[in-house]
């Protein structure tokens, strides 16, 4: 019996007795993806209690500062809904299939039609990521605490573009209209990310976890 028929079997019995502990998934705000204002938390959220569901399991969220997050991910306490992948990661978590292809860049105002100069001002949200194209010096970062902060600056020609996640800001700037007028995506991306969710190695149930995640993620790209 493979680890996953092992799973629902066990999932099913105690699932009948009521003593099936929950999937503890570890969430921070990363909409449209994950979080506690949308519906089922977001659709990676509502991925992971569709995959869960299905092995007979129930689904508790914490919503945690990143940090947080990841110390208790790495130490077999939670399930990461999202998470890039790099060589000390590798090391540390197991993978889903892909759940998202997330385009970092830049957004600037509708009507510019010249490139960005060379000393161009970019605002980005405080702990971001940053792509090398911005780490290595060639534009000018400010630092802002709220990204419609940043889009506010970038209406008033205080900055020359705002650097964000491109469907996180689209989902933000949807929401209000006022904020979103004049604004658009600057193609291309400065960098794609391929995100997964992703279990510590040494969890007892990473692998049948991972074997329902992927069947549901299959599921959700053949729909």
């Amino acid at each position: 019996m493979n680890a996953l028929a092992l799973l629902l079997a066990l999932g099913a019995g105690a699932a009948a007795q009521g003593t099936t502990p929950p999937v503890v998934l570890c969430t921070t705000e990363f909409p449209p993806y994950v979080s506690t204002e949308l519906p089922d938390g977001g659709r990676i959220t509502a991925l992971a209690r569709r995959a869960f569901a299905e092995g007979g399991l129930t689904v508790e969220t914490q919503q945690l500062p990143w940090v947080r997050a990841f110390a208790l991910a790495k130490g077999s306490g939670c399930l990461l809904l999202t998470l890039w992948r790099n060589d000390e990661r590798d090391a540390l978590f197991r993978y889903s299939l892909p759940v998202a292809r997330m385009e970092l860049g830049l957004f600037v105002r509708g009507d510019r039609k010249e490139p960005l100069p060379p000393d161009a001002t970019v605002a980005y949200q405080r702990g971001s990521y940053l792509p090398p194209a911005l780490a290595a010096g060639r534009y000018k970062l400010h630092e802002v605490l709220d990204p419609r902060v940043g889009v506010e600056m970038l209406k008033r020609g205080r900055v020359d573009a705002v650097f964000s996640e491109r469907e996180t800001l689209d989902h933000l700037l949807l929401r209000q209209p006022a904020l979103a007028q004049g604004i658009r995506w600057h193609a291309p991306a400065l960098e794609v990310k391929t995100t997964h969710m992703a279990i510590s190695k040494q969890h007892p149930q990473a692998e049948a976890w991972l074997e329902l995640l992927d069947r549901e993620i299959r599921r959700s790209v053949r729909n």
